[in-house]
């Protein structure tokens, strides 16, 4: 199965989006402009939806800071969803 890249806007609920998509693998894209209260429950509810999904699906994200170019963003994105073995995981991306 081929994970899907969901880019998420800084109010997206990412329980809602994992709701929305069972048994798809997700690798979402947690797009700058959060708070940082905001920001760090996304980023801890990644873990605990992975768990919730599995084994049907996995769960990972990747946390690119606002300088993080698109071909780095699109290199985590693309290792995560060919690690099959892989999964609840955050991959920052930029300094």
């Amino acid at each position: 199965m081929v994970a899907r890249r969901i880019d998420l806007a800084p109010d997206a609920d990412v329980r809602a989006v994992v709701a929305a998509h069972p048994g798809t693998d997700l690798v979402l894209v947690l797009m700058p402009g959060r708070d940082s209260v905001a920001q760090a429950m996304a980023e801890a509810a990644i873990g605990p939806l992975a768990v919730a999904v599995a084994p049907d699906a996995r769960v990972n994200a990747v946390v690119p800071s606002p300088d993080a170019s698109p071909d780095a963003i699109a290199a985590a994105v693309a290792y995560l969803a060919a690690a099959h073995a892989v999964t609840g995981q955050l991959l920052a991306v930029g300094t």
